[in-house]
């Protein structure tokens, strides 16, 4: 085993014992504070798939958290950490709301698609500003973009308070999405729709894009070593003004999606927070497009068997938070399992020195 498959490798235990650990502080927690644990963990592991509407919640909570956590792969791909998926996802379902509303002169999935190409272009191009900052100006991109989510979420609740509320409304949202605009359903009894599908389908076109493509290596390669990038001749700033924008407008393009089956009306508090969630999502798939799918199957199922858990016993669903924080703990300490690596990396050039 090399250097290089022997990093890979400790990288995925990690990960792993990092969940398993999480799991286990919950359940741990369970026992103490439940009356009855048995029946509280029996409906938080099991109550997922004890129901095809149940079922359907699993796969309602994981899409958004598909595309946010592509949109992280991609926002983080140069080694910037900025933090624009967040307010690019909520930007996202009220530009897909305010376009479905005040175009009156397209209808039914034409519509979807025309708003959709709207909130690719707005969340691609709102991306960009922080990293623009930054590499003009030499700012903190981290600190920009998280700023810079405040300034849209303004903006946003400006928007939808003077333009989309429906007054008449007691759910403080906007009015009804037109109906002929939503997607079909694919599985009676819930709302899980074809965007299903168009997210499967993201995921494989981010990872062609990072790994196929002339642009994903040389963003790649800006993420490795920015300085040997610039030096063989690669245009640093426009492929991280070229990272921010896709990963922006897949944010962007997750919560437009959102508007047209799943959310019949827009809510300034429904899409909000999902865009942090991005950055859990990406860490469990240590930002490869490919692993997407897994870590965010695997925090709809934690949140999905949660909700139920609080609904059927006396252990409230913050318990989730419990386990994304001890997933990160875990996973973003240098020092966890790094002595283990270390050791077998030593025994591996031992022993490749005595071979030679």
């Amino acid at each position: 085993m090399n250097n290089n498959r022997l990093n890979q490798t400790f990288s995925f235990v990690k990960v792993l014992l990092a969940i398993v650990i999480a799991m286990l502080t919950a359940f741990v927690i369970i026992l103490i504070v439940s009356d009855e644990p048995m029946e509280a963990l029996h409906a938080f592991l099991l109550g997922p798939f004890t129901s095809t509407r149940r079922m359907g919640n699993l796969i309602e909570n994981t899409v958004p958290l598909i595309y946010v956590g592509l949109g992280v792969c991609v926002l983080w791909a140069t080694g910037k950490r900025t933090l624009s998926g967040e307010g690019c996802y909520y930007f996202g379902g009220l530009m897909a709301a305010a376009v479905s509303l005040k175009l009156t002169v397209v209808h039914g999935h034409s519509l979807t698609l025309v708003s959709m190409a709207v909130v690719l272009v707005v969340c691609g191009l709102m991306a960009l500003l922080p990293m623009i900052v930054n590499l003009k100006y030499g700012t903190d991109a981290f600190v920009v973009s998280l700023l810079f989510n405040y300034v849209i979420f303004y903006i946003g609740n400006y928007i939808f308070s003077n333009y989309l509320m429906d007054i008449t409304s007691t759910s403080s949202g906007s009015y009804p999405l037109p109906k002929d605009s939503f997607l079909p359903t694919l599985i009676d009894g819930t709302k899980v729709n074809a965007n299903l599908i168009v997210a499967l389908i993201a995921i494989v076109l981010t990872w062609f894009f990072l790994y196929k493509t002339k642009w994903g290596l040389s963003i790649r390669l800006i993420g490795a070593n920015p300085n040997y990038a610039r030096y063989i001749g690669i245009n640093v700033f426009a492929m991280c003004v070229l990272a921010q924008f896709i990963g922006g407008a897949l944010s962007g393009f997750g919560g437009g999606m959102e508007m047209f089956g799943r959310n019949p009306r827009f809510a300034w508090f429904s899409l909000t927070n999902l865009g942090w969630d991005g950055i859990m999502v990406a860490t469990l798939a240590r930002y490869k497009p490919q692993y997407i799918l897994f870590s965010a199957l695997f925090l709809g199922y934690v949140r999905t068997g949660a909700d139920i858990m609080n609904r059927s016993s006396d252990v409230a669903s913050e318990i989730v938070m419990i386990i994304q924080a001890v997933m990160i703990l875990f996973i973003g300490a240098n020092a966890f399992l790094a002595r283990t690596q270390q050791k077998l990396r030593v025994k591996y050039n031992t022993q490749k020195a005595k071979e030679a």
